[in-house]
């Protein structure tokens, strides 16, 4: 008994001066709590989440049509305009609405999407809900950064989101950019060497990443895409909205949570949302 509660403080003092150890543990302990299993889903299903647990991200054309796409942008525009109190906009504009599927029936559709839904559940693999949608226009050029600011990961545990293209995206008008498999454990080592990264650092000038980039420019990977275009991609992924060289960009982005995750602090974090009480009641379905 004496020997256990030696080891324990032993293994305690370790990770509390070894962060990167801290990591490491932190995040064993979270994919045995998750542990993912496809086995039930279609070939379909199947082979997308793969590709997202695997590379990072998995595109799929042609997930809405065009008049679909085109009745949401006509959507995000009315709002802008009329739902101001909602509105973030960003410096380099960037601009947002968190909650968008409150206030549109044709882009409460994408957020709702059972596909999407059953995918979500499946790569958290504990029950989990699609928070709300952001709806997000990209206009301004010439500005250092695109959509969601700088390279960045959201979070070093799994993290799945679904966006989607409403009008057609070249490498003119912001695409969506992620290094492959940066969201893997060895991945995140090798890549912390390479850019002498801190630990635990989740946002990144872009003269680090090119460091990375450098090393092997194949992981580079600048998602363009007809409108329509869907891409599911776990955001513990290092990624970006590219900057804008000209044109504009309209996209909506399912985030998606597991329950357990839904509390005030994350309601807190993303406002204003549209509908913050819609939010935090899901948490508790």
């Amino acid at each position: 008994m004496k020997k256990t509660m030696i080891f324990k403080k032993i293994a305690k003092k370790l990770l509390s001066k070894s962060p990167s150890l801290n990591t490491a543990v932190q995040t064993k302990k979270f994919e045995l709590a998750h542990k993912q299993d496809f086995s039930n889903l279609e070939d379909y299903e199947k082979d997308l989440l793969i590709q997202v647990r695997d590379n990072g991200y998995a595109v799929v054309p042609e997930f809405l049509d065009i008049e679909t796409c085109d009745a949401c942008t006509k959507d995000m525009d009315w709002m802008f305009e009329n739902k101001k109190e909602f509105l973030r906009e960003s410096d380099f504009g960037d601009s947002r609405i968190f909650g968008a599927e409150e206030l549109s029936k044709n882009i409460k559709k994408f957020g709702n999407n059972d596909l999407l839904n059953k995918l979500a559940n499946a790569y958290y693999a504990v029950p989990a809900c699609n928070g709300f949608t952001l709806a997000g226009k990209m206009i301004t050029t010439g500005h250092e950064y695109g959509s969601g600011g700088s390279w960045h990961r959201d979070s070093y545990l799994r993290q799945f989101k679904s966006l989607i293209y409403l009008n057609d995206v070249t490498e003119e008008n912001g695409p969506f950019q992620v290094l492959l498999k940066s969201h893997k454990s060895e991945q995140i080592k090798l890549d912390k060497k390479i850019a002498s990264l801190d630990e635990m650092q989740s946002s990144f000038p872009h003269e680090i990443i090119q460091k990375i980039i450098d090393s092997d420019p194949s992981r580079l990977h600048t998602l363009t895409g007809k409108a329509g275009t869907m891409v599911l991609v776990d955001t513990s992924a290092i990624h970006r909205g590219a900057p804008l060289k000209s044109g504009i960009r309209y996209a909506l982005t399912n985030y998606f949570f597991e329950k357990s995750q839904i509390n005030p602090h994350l309601v807190e974090h993303f406002s204003p949302l549209v509908s913050p009480q819609k939010v935090l009641q899901m948490g508790n379905n």
